[in-house]
C-alpha cells in the first residue's frame, strides 16, 4: 500500500515518525513524508523520501516563522489552555478561547495556506491508501479525505488535544442557541469547502482525533478518552550521528547526563531553565555531567566546572546506556529514550506542552523524581540527583518501567494492524 506522512517542519515531531515510517517500509510498503521545504533535509538525512510542500515554516529562534507567523510565546500561552490538573479548571470560556485561536492561528501557521493546497493537490496525484499525520498537522485529515485514503494520527505524548476537543464539544451542546459559537467546525468546513468537499458536523471528531491514533505515550500514561489508540512502542532515533569514542572510555565515578532536548534552543527561543543554576547545582557532586548544550546555551556560564564535558550534541540512544542518571527537561522524545534505557531520571520541566505531566507519571511509577517550578533551584537539583545516585529504588523502578515497554509492539510488529485498519477504512478503491 502507499503511505504518506505528513508533520510541520520541526525535526523533534519528524523524529517521532521515522521509526514507524520505516516499519511501513520494511515491510514493503510505498512511503512518502510531506512537509514544507525547510524540513526536507532532516527527512532524507533519514534514509526517507521527502516531497516539500508550501513554504519554508522557519520555525528556528522563536521567531514565529519568516511569514509573519505567531511568536513561540503566542504558541505557549495556546498550549496552556489544554493543559489542566483538573476538568474543573476547563470551562466553556477557556477551551473556546483555545481552540478558536487554535484554528486561525496557530493549526493554519503550522499546516494551512500554501502547505495545505500543496498537500491536497499531492495526495490527489499520489493516490494513498494511508495518510499518517503528526497530531499537530491537521492538513493530513483534510488531505485524507480529499483523496479518499484512510487516515491515523501520529501522537507525540499526551493527547491534550483530543481531551480539550472532547470537553469543548460536551461544553458546546450545554451552550444556549443564540451563543451557539463553533470555531472548530467552521475552520474545518472552510478548509474542505476550498477543496469541494462536503462538511457535517460529525466529521469533526474524526478530522481532529483521526480514524485511529498511533499512540507512542509509555503504558499507563495517556487519557483514558475512549478513543481508538493503537499502542506502539517508540524504539528511539536522535537523527543521524557518529558516536564519540569517549563515550566507551572507562569511568572513575559515575556518568550523569544533562539534557535540554532540541525544542527549546531549536523552535522556542531559548530553554525557560538558567543553565548555570544547573551546572551550579549538579556539578557539585562526585560525577562526570555530560551536558548536551549548544554554544548559545553555554553563553551565560563564564567558566565550566570540574567534570562537566560539554557537548552540542550526542545521540541520547549511545550515551544513555552508559548514564547513571539523567536530567532533563521531560520532553517526549527525550523521556522515550530515558525510559527504553532504563535510566533513574530527574524531571526539570519545560513549559510547553506535557513536560510536567510526563515528569510526575516518571516519578509515581518511582522511576525517578520530578523538580515543580517553584522548588527550583541549585539545591533542589543537587539533592535529586543525589537521591537518585544513592538510593537504589529509582534504578529498580526505572528497569521495571523499561520492561513494561519491551512488551508494547514494535514499529515492526504493528504493520499488521496498520495494514487492517487502512482496509478498514480506506475507500475500496
Amino acid at each position: 500500500m502507499r503511505v504518506l506522512l505528513t508533520v510541520f517542519a520541526a525535526k523533534t515531531h519528524l523524529f517521532n515518525l521515522v521509526p514507524m515510517a520505516w516499519a511501513l517500509r520494511s515491510a514493503g510498503h510505498e512511503v512518502l513524508v510531506a512537509s514544507q521545504p525547510d524540513l526536507m533535509d532532516a527527512v532524507t538525512r533519514a534514509g526517507l523520501t521527502g516531497v516539500p510542500v508550501g513554504d519554508e515554516l522557519r520555525m528556528g529562534g522563536g521567531s514565529g516563522g519568516g511569514s509573519g507567523g505567531p511568536t513561540a510565546q503566542t504558541f505557549q500561552g495556546m498550549s496552556g489552555d489544554l493543559v489542566w490538573a483538573d476538568e474543573r479548571d476547563a470551562d466553556w470560556e477557556r477551551l473556546l478561547g483555545a481552540f478558536t485561536v487554535g484554528c486561525s492561528v496557530q493549526y493554519e501557521f503550522f499546516a494551512g495556506g500554501a502547505m495545505l493546497d500543496e498537500l491536497v493537490e499531492l495526495a490527489r496525484d499520489w493516490r494513498p491508501d494511508l495518510v499518517v499525520w503528526d497530531a499537530l498537522t491537521f492538513a493530513g485529515a483534510i488531505a485524507a479525505r480529499a483523496c479518499g485514503a484512510a487516515h491515523a494520527r501520529m501522537l507525540f505524548g499526551l493527547d491534550y488535544v483530543s481531551r480539550g476537543y472532547l470537553r469543548y464539544r460536551e461544553l458546546l451542546r450545554r451552550q444556549p442557541p443564540e451563543l451557539w459559537d463553533d470555531p472548530v467546525s467552521d475552520w474545518l468546513r472552510g478548509r474542505l469547502d476550498r477543496y469541494g468537499l462536503g462538511f457535517a458536523e460529525p466529521d469533526a471528531l474524526e478530522l481532529m482525533t483521526g480514524q485511529w491514533s498511533i499512540d507512542p505515550t509509555p503504558p499507563g500514561m495517556q487519557f483514558p478518552l475512549g478513543l481508538r489508540y493503537v499502542p506502539v512502542r517508540q524504539v528511539p532515533y536522535n537523527g543521524p550521528a557518529a558516536v564519540p569514542e569517549w563515550i566507551h572510555e572507562p569511568r572513575t565515578r559515575p556518568r550523569v547526563a544533562l539534557s535540554l532536548g532540541m525544542s527549546g534552543r531549536d523552535l522556542m527561543g531559548g530553554d525557560t531553565i538558567p543553565v548555570e543554576w544547573m551546572l551550579a547545582g549538579l556539578a557539585d557532586l562526585d560525577v562526570e555531567l555530560v551536558a548536551t548544550l549548544s554554544a548559545a546555551q553555554l553563553a551565560s556560564v563564564p567558566t565550566l566546572p570540574d567534570r562537566v564535558r560539554a557537548v552540542e550534541f550526542v545521540p541520547l540512544n549511545d550515551l544513555l546506556p552508559t548514564c547513571a542518571a539523567v536530567v532533563h527537561h521531560g520532553g517526549f522524545g527525550t523521556v522515550v529514550n530515558v525510559l527504553t534505557h532504563g535510566v533513574p531520571n530527574l524531571t526539570v520541566p519545560a513549559p510547553w506542552w506535557d513536560e510536567a505531566d510526563l515528569g510526575r507519571h516518571i516519578a509515581e511509577r518511582g522511576a525517578g523524581l520530578v523538580v515543580e517550578p517553584a522548588a527550583l533551584g541549585p539545591d533542589s537539583l543537587r539533592d535529586g540527583l543525589a537521591r537518585l545516585l544513592h538510593e537504589p529504588a529509582f534504578a529498580e523502578g526505572a528497569a521495571r518501567v523499561r520492561e513494561e515497554l519491551l512488551a508494547v509492539p514494535s514499529p515492526h510488529d504493528l504493520v499488521p494492524a496498520i495494514e487492517a485498519l487502512t482496509a478498514e477504512h480506506g475507500t475500496g478503491r
